[in-house]
């Protein structure tokens, strides 16, 4: 197996709990990247500018709390789905990596694969005879991982194994 299919039980959690996280890095290198400054954000979310300074504070002990509904607000008006931003975060501990070009496509790849998954499991599950839901267990998250990581590698590498033969037979046929 490949090293790059193992996990690591401490990398997805800490002491056992969630790990907090700084979304306003991310914001902030979106903002910049776009163009963006803290009154411009304020008119796309309708959020006071005096109030997107609060939550956009670059010393985090002088931040306010954000609520939900403004944290949705600000990711919408920089065009960055939700989903993207918590596996960016969950993802990259560094958040100028969301916004590396080199990792784009596995963001996008992540963020497809998860916003439809919760449903998908659960109607899988749903269509299983005689379960009502009790078998379930948390346990189940880490192997379950553990094989969509392999089968990801497996699949990469076949690919790439594919790519590889192609172009040797085109440099044959030359």
């Amino acid at each position: 197996m490949s090293s790059l299919a193992r996990i690591e039980e401490d990398a997805c959690c800490s002491s056992g709990g969630i790990e907090r996280r700084d979304v306003v890095p991310l914001i902030h290198q979106a903002m910049s990247e776009k163009n963006i400054g803290q009154r411009k954000l304020a008119l796309k979310t309708g959020i006071s500018k005096t109030r997107i300074g609060l939550l956009l504070h670059s010393d985090p002990a002088k931040r306010t709390p954000i609520y939900l509904r403004e944290f949705f607000d600000i990711l919408g008006a920089l065009d960055i789905n939700v989903v993207q931003a918590v596996i960016a975060l969950e993802t990259y501990r560094d958040p100028k990596l969301f916004h590396d070009e080199r990792f784009q496509t596995s963001i996008a790849m992540l963020t497809e694969l998860f916003k439809g998954l919760p449903g998908m499991l659960v109607d899988a599950l749903d269509e299983i005879e005689g379960m009502d839901g009790t078998e379930i267990r948390k346990e189940w998250a880490g192997p379950l991982r553990q094989a969509v990581i392999e089968k990801l590698v497996k699949e990469v590498g076949a690919v790439m194994a594919r790519r590889a033969s192609l172009t040797q037979t085109s440099f044959l046929g030359i």
